[in-house]
């Protein structure tokens, strides 16, 4: 057994369960100066009751703590990433993998076992010779024809996802800069596309329908970052959110709705409204009307500058974005996955730290919350007793 890996597990899910090392220790019966020790894999030796009393306090399997995770080992992973540091990637895939691991863990509970339900067919992807941004605007054009969208606003990106592919959507508490998550379990042919909480509603929903890209592009796992030197593969998904969300018809429709004259010089209020009508950010929509021959790139390098946030209170919809603002937030938890938890939570076989990671709360709300909705765990069954796990707990006091 590689010590210096288990002391990783047991580090890594302190830190889960929101617990210091003073705080296991204790609740593992243990000296802080040894937890210490063992995280780190300076421990030459550690007991089996040890790890039982840590696996008890952290409400794990023992067998986590020993062999790991086969989920964390075996699920490939697509990131959006900026310029974060290894110990923000690595946070932010942590979050993101927890969702899955708790995923894996419900199927062995004997509880609800809703899966992943993945529509018939897919959608047809363009002839990769075309140039990146007609392949964008194609494959845009064919996800709009497969939900009958029209040229109309998309409501909700994550919705549009789960109804087109069946994977799972989330928004997350993820470092600044690690902005989308695709991750995939080949085992459980099980994805998950989670995109940062943060306070620029439209940030949001581009970093879903960017993920959607590479989605049903299958671009495979892999980071793609975002910088000057973003691959062919990046620029492709952000033509395709680009025209997902901002469809060229759908834009010549509202401006002749608005009686813009054909060839008319384009002005920031025009702009801002056109960039609200369809919940896009100012730049991206500057990029689209560029695209079309609606503004010359001096004319949208001289309209580009003010913020979201400075827009809708220039133009009349401020309160109703900082609404929006407080919604992309807040943590949303897969519907599949939380309903999955809650059932599992209510037979009492899920703890309700499981749920309050899920929902990004503290533990004593979300039972709250839970408890307010008439959600409570059902008594305990008796279960025979582990005899080897209770002499393992009876050598662990002697020592």
């Amino acid at each position: 057994m590689d010590l210096v890996l288990v002391g990783e597990r047991i580090r890594r899910e302190r830190e889960r369960a929101g617990l210091n090392q003073r705080e296991l220790a204790r609740r593992a019966q243990l000296s802080q100066p040894t937890l210490t020790r063992i995280e780190t894999g300076a421990r030459a030796h550690v007991t089996l009751a040890e790890l039982d009393r840590l696996a008890v306090a952290l409400g794990i399997p023992v067998r986590l703590l020993t062999s790991g995770d086969p989920v964390r080992e075996r699920v490939q992973i697509a990131a959006r990433t900026d310029e974060v540091t290894v110990a923000e990637r690595e946070e932010a895939l942590r979050r993101t993998l927890e969702v899955l691991e708790l995923d894996a863990r419900l199927d062995k509970l004997g509880t609800n076992t809703t899966q992943q339900r993945k529509p018939q067919g897919r959608v047809r992807i363009p002839d990769q010779g075309l140039p990146g941004e007609a392949q964008a605007s194609e494959l845009a054009e064919r996800v709009r024809e497969a939900l009958h969208l029209g040229c109309a606003p998309v409501a909700d990106v994550d919705e549009l996802i789960e109804q087109l592919t069946g994977v799972d959507t989330a928004v997350l508490r993820l470092p600044k800069g690690a902005e989308g998550f695709t991750a995939t379990d080949p085992a459980r042919d099980t994805t998950l596309i989670a995109v940062r909480a943060c306070d620029v509603p439209e940030r949001q929903r581009f970093s879903f329908a960017h993920e959607l890209g590479h989605l049903l592009w299958n671009d495979g796992a892999q980071v793609h970052a975002l910088n000057d030197e973003r691959t062919p593969g990046e620029r492709r998904c952000d033509a395709f959110a680009r025209n997902l969300l901002a469809p060229r018809e759908g834009i010549r429709s509202w401006l002749a709705a608005e009686s813009f004259p054909e060839g008319g010089r384009m002005d920031e209020r025009t702009a801002a409204l056109l960039a609200r009508h369809f919940r896009v950010s100012f730049p991206v929509i500057l990029i689209q009307l560029e695209e079309m021959s609606l503004v010359t790139t001096e004319q949208k390098n001289d309209l580009r500058g003010p913020t979201g946030a400075q827009l809708a209170h220039r133009y009349g919809w401020g309160p109703a974005y900082e609404q929006e603002k407080e919604a992309a937030q807040a943590v949303r938890a897969p519907r599949r996955v939380l309903e999955r938890a809650v059932d599992a939570y209510r037979q009492n076989l899920l703890g309700v730290r499981a749920l309050a990671m899920l929902e990004g709360c503290r533990p004593e709300d979300a039972e709250a919350r839970l408890a307010e909705a008439g959600i409570v765990p059902d008594p305990p069954n008796p279960r025979r007793a582990n005899l080897s796990r209770l002499v393992a707990r009876g050598l662990a006091q002697q020592e």
